[in-house]
């Protein structure tokens, strides 16, 4: 072997070594004034895939390991700075760099106060901001799992607020249903978590928000998912497909979907007692259920300043209810008895909606929704008590139906970055008929007339203090049956934040709201097939005020974000449930019952790992104080995992609350009331298989004692199918040219939820 020979063997050899070789690569990121930037990201992406993903320490210092030589896309960025996009070479050796930020000068609304770790103060909540790893993940579920403040399931595709409750999801500050799934995370600009909402939502009960600000987008774009999830053995199912195509003028977006539940059983314990009879049962019931749903949604531009949709909304619900079993009436002697019952209740829903923004200037729109609904509901039941020497029957049906009209005015303003204004009406008409066919009773008409003015202002006071003011009034005129009411309520809500540096602050909230009963509570036809029970209604019952004041404090540093709360709220006239014993008949039915208290304490904890996931705990000791009742107490428990693993990612919750209370009785959860155990594998990008095991921490089942004068009622239920069940989910994503989506994303969707006893 010559020397030539030898040499270039050498030389392929150290060529693989220096491939094959791994090396470090630090540095600083500081701004204009050479201090370290605490918290900015460090993105590291080579051939469109994310190698790593690291944050900067209390010095502004930053490390990553195993790197091969070659060349690197490098983007670091920090909120309030211009972010950093360069290339950047691997050499074959370690190297160490200084990178300097410069501060972004940006307009943003009312939210520009202070700048820290991807989160902004507002006057009502917090806005956060995703970092480039998120935004790159492909699925904006997935994107929403980094703000602390939101539990989010790519899989399930539904996102809670921490402590479990269901919020508002707006898009750019519009009401949306399922409007989330289309998203590319790319195209969210900024989410903001509302924890006091103004007039314009209180008059919906609406707790908290989530409003996703896209960036504007003008372009052609199609999307397309389906997805596939079976619970084994079979009990719940559920299908669905969405799609969206547009152009830089129109967008057509679609909805179809299908879910059933078979078989769910479930065991349960009675025993009831009054002045004259003790009766024990027990035995099982079995529910099957089955869902449809489609929608439709077309959207034009007709103008630059001009946005229109056109939306339609169709579902179906049909559930089947069984129950049979045995049991002991106890009337001075002893009677076995045997019972069997089925049930079933049909609805449906259909809504056509318009919608209009005309945009007069930058941050000077006016907005205008007209809906329709037309709904109807059958719902049947029999009822079979069989004992030695008589028998019981309970044969009802119901035919209802209901038609509704809406028309929201809403005019938005914001001027100096910092002020904004926001005033506007609505105006809702329902008319509902209830029937109760199987006895021939007149036909209950309940027929009620709102309309809603409301205004909010917000703004800052020495970019410390941030406010919000918030104003509305409502007349109501409802009738029901032959009870007529009209009356005039008040909303407000106020809101001040006080920064005190880039970690800390402290917020106050006071809302004043109330709420109108519900149809199913003014109904005074007997729901109930029980020989011993009767439900009815209460059409002489009030609206319902509250007044709610809260106190928090917020920290949040280094991927930390600690929120310790005090919560105290009074109704009057608070609609509860109350009852009445007659000829050994207790009936069941509802009234105002004066003033309610209830105070509540704790805490919300949320931990973001610095590689994708999240952990969070949260505790609340809670105080129900009825009248004449002594103080009852509850807590509530949770917390969750989340942690991604490349193509991996594992989701771990549970939630549990120990007592709930009405005026008459104490509920006791046996179990937690939700709890999943779910692993996520991305097979592509675009394709994924998620397997989860539900309620891992017990089989949930709940205790019930009802004590009214001489009403005595124990009720135990265990739902015995949701045990071992695990469930498998497929879903598939396509997004073409989603870059070039639509300029806005406001998705509409029906706020009927349909006429319920």
């Amino acid at each position: 072997m010559n020397i030539r020979t030898i040499t270039i063997i050498l030389g392929i050899l150290l060529s693989i070594q220096a491939a094959c070789a791994q090396y470090a690569f630090e540095g600083t990121v500081q701004n204009n004034k050479k201090q370290g930037i605490d918290g900015a990201q460090v993105l590291l992406s080579q051939n469109d895939s994310i190698i790593s993903m690291v944050l900067t320490d209390t010095k502004g210092k930053f490390h990553i390991k195993d790197l091969k030589s070659g060349e690197y896309k490098l983007n670091i960025s920090y909120i309030g700075y211009t972010p950093l996009d360069e290339k950047f070479f691997m050499m074959n050796k370690d190297t160490k760099s200084t990178f300097t930020l410069l501060t972004e000068m940006t307009k943003t609304l009312d939210e520009v106060v202070i700048v820290s770790n991807s989160v902004r103060q507002t006057a009502t909540g917090q806005t956060f901001y995703l970092s480039e790893a998120a935004k790159s993940s492909g699925d904006p579920y997935r994107a929403l799992q980094e703000i602390p403040r939101l539990i989010s399931n790519e899989a399930l595709q539904n996102v809670k607020m921490a402590d479990g409750s269901t919020p508002l999801i707006l898009i750019d500050g519009n009401r949306m249903n399922s409007g989330i799934t289309p998203i590319d995370p790319k195209d969210i600009e900024s989410v903001e978590v509302i924890d006091v909402v103004n007039a314009r939502y209180l008059r919906d009960n609406v707790k908290n928000i989530i409003n996703i600000k896209l960036k504007k987008r003008r372009k052609p774009y199609s999307f397309f998912q389906v997805m596939n999830r079976h619970n084994l053995p079979v009990r719940q199912s559920v299908g669905a497909v969405y799609f969206e195509v547009g152009n830089q003028k129109y967008s057509l977006y679609g909805r179809a979907a299908a879910e059933y539940e078979f078989n769910d059983d479930s065991k349960s314990k009675t025993t009831q007692q009054n002045e004259d009879y003790l009766k024990t049962m027990q035995g099982k019931q079995r529910n099957n259920t089955q869902m449809l749903l489609g929608e439709l949604q077309f959207r034009w531009m007709p103008t630059p300043k001009d946005y229109l949709v056109a939306h339609i909304y169709g579902k179906t619900n049909t559930a089947k209810t069984k129950t049979w079993g045995e049991g002991i009436l106890e009337t001075g002697y002893q009677r076995d008895l045997k019972y069997s019952s089925h049930g079933r209740d049909e609805s449906n829903i259909q809504t056509g909606s318009l919608f209009h923004k005309h945009t007069f200037a930058k941050d000077n729109m006016l907005e205008t929704t007209l809906s329709f609904n037309k709904n109807g509901n059958r719902k049947k039941s029999f009822r079979n008590e069989t004992y030695p020497d008589w028998k019981y029957e309970n044969d009802y049906q119901y035919k209802n139906s209901r038609s509704s009209f809406q028309m929201n005015i809403d005019y938005s303003y914001t001027w100096n970055d910092i002020n904004s204004l926001n005033v506007g009406s609505s105006t809702d008409y329902i008319n509902d008929r209830i029937r109760q066919v199987s006895e021939s009773y007149p036909t209950f008409r309940h027929k009620k007339w709102n309309e809603y003015l409301y205004a909010s202002f917000s703004s800052q006071i020495n970019k410390k203090f941030l406010y919000m003011v918030s104003a509305g009034y409502e007349g109501i005129w409802l009738k029901a049956a032959d009870v007529s009411h009209h009356y005039f309520k008040p909303r407000a809500s106020m809101s001040g934040n006080y920064i005190f540096n880039d970690h800390h602050s402290v917020r106050v909230n006071y809302t004043l709201s109330n709420e109108s009963p519900a149809v199913g509570m003014l109904n005074p036809y007997n729901t109930s097939t029980d020989s011993l029970v009767a439900i009815k209604g209460n059409p002489y019952l009030l609206p319902t005020s509250s007044h709610k004041i809260d106190l928090s404090y917020a920290f949040h540093r280094n991927g930390w974000y600690i929120t310790p709360s005090i919560q105290y709220q009074i109704y009057t006239d608070m609609v509860t449930e109350n009852g009445y014993s007659n000829q050994s008949i207790y009936t069941y039915t509802y009234g105002n019952s004066g003033v309610f208290k209830q105070m509540a304490w704790g805490v919300n904890t949320n931990y973001r790992l610095k590689k994708g996931g999240n952990i969070y705990f949260y505790a609340y000791q809670s105080y129900d104080y009825y009248s004449g009742h002594k103080a009852k107490k509850g807590i509530s428990l949770g917390g969750g995992f989340s942690k991604n693993f490349d193509k991996w990612m594992l989701n771990v919750y549970c939630d549990y609350s120990d007592y709930t209370y009405s005026a008459t009785s104490q509920t006791k959860q046996l179990a937690p009331s939700s709890s999943l155990l779910q692993v996520v594998y991305n097979i592509t990008k675009d394709f994924y298989v998620s397997v989860a095991l539900e309620q891992f921490t017990g089989i949930p089942g709940t205790i019930t004692r009802t004590n009214d004068g001489s009403y005595h009622c124990y009720s135990y239920n265990r739902q015995t199918e949701h045990g071992f069940r695990p469930w498998i989910l497929l879903r598939y994503t396509l997004r073409k040219n989603n870059e070039q989506r639509i300029k806005e994303n406001k998705l509409m969707h029906s706020k009927e939820k349909g006429i319920k006893l």
